[in-house]
């Protein structure tokens, strides 16, 4: 309640609470935590095999939680996290392609939905589990500070459209990991997702050479993510996004896979 209070969405809400209640089975329910607790926490994920990436991020509801029952969070000398010791999955061109032809002749209406979307938007798994009006437009409700976009839907995927339904995000991480067996594709490890799928559109955009200010338009990063003088740049340069969509889609690497053939 607390989290949806301030603006959260109930998934959100939901995964911190999950989060609290592993807390919990480690250290006790209690109406106060001390530094013994939290360290206690600290190892047993350790011992889980989490990397420091992620536990920074499990520890952010711990903080949460002593802000609301009044107790201090610990100073605690974490390691940095090196950019190399940050795990991210990326598929590549050929890899999106071959996923797309598999997926047209495999997959259920509704997961032809889910992966025509995602492939053409690079959508997170969060705005791609609530999107609205889609029809010849369709509009992300963007996660991480970026803005409420309407983006244009490409003849090229509109026929595959037909089924998709909102859901919540645990089930489009399910989803994810369905379609991938369907498809029989071999991946290197389990950590692969829908924001491979977003780094792989983000980073073929970049090779084709479409202007950064259209890239992250189209990617729905947040001004405030861009640093330096490329983010006043951004700040100047808005454009609407229809001429945006459709600069894109000129050069978008997946968009004539989904035309190949038909339905």
């Amino acid at each position: 309640m607390d989290l949806v209070a301030r603006g959260k969405d109930i998934e959100t809400a939901r995964r911190w609470r999950h989060w609290i209640m592993n807390f919990e089975l480690c250290c006790g329910i209690k109406s106060r935590y001390d530094r013994d607790d939290v360290i206690r926490y600290l190892s047993y994920l350790r011992e889980q095999g989490y990397r420091q990436s992620s536990i920074n991020v499990m520890l952010r509801p711990v903080k949460l939680l002593a802000q609301i029952q009044g107790w201090s969070f610990p100073r605690l000398a974490m390691p940095k996290v090196r950019e190399s010791d940050i795990n991210r999955p990326i598929l590549s061109n050929e890899e999106v392609c071959l996923m797309v032809r598999r997926g047209k002749e495999v997959l259920s209406s509704r997961e032809l939905a889910y992966f025509a979307l995602s492939t053409t938007y690079g959508l997170r798994r969060e705005e791609l589990s609530s999107l609205s009006g889609i029809n010849g437009k369709v509009t992300v409700n963007t996660v991480k500070g970026g803005p409420v976009t309407t983006h244009v839907v490409p003849d090229e995927i509109k026929p595959y459209l037909e089924g998709y339904e909102r859901t919540g995000v645990r089930y489009m991480s399910f989803t994810f990991q369905r379609i991938i067996k369907k498809l029989n594709i071999d991946l290197p490890s389990g950590n692969y997702g829908w924001h491979a799928i977003r780094r792989a559109l983000a980073t073929e955009l970049l090779y084709r050479d479409v202007s950064l200010i259209n890239i992250v338009r189209f990617m729905r990063w947040s001004d405030g993510n861009v640093k330096g003088g490329f983010g006043m740049l951004v700040i100047y340069g808005k454009r609407n996004q229809e001429e945006v969509d459709r600069s894109v889609f000129k050069v978008h690497p997946f968009l004539q896979i989904w035309n190949e053939g038909g339905v």
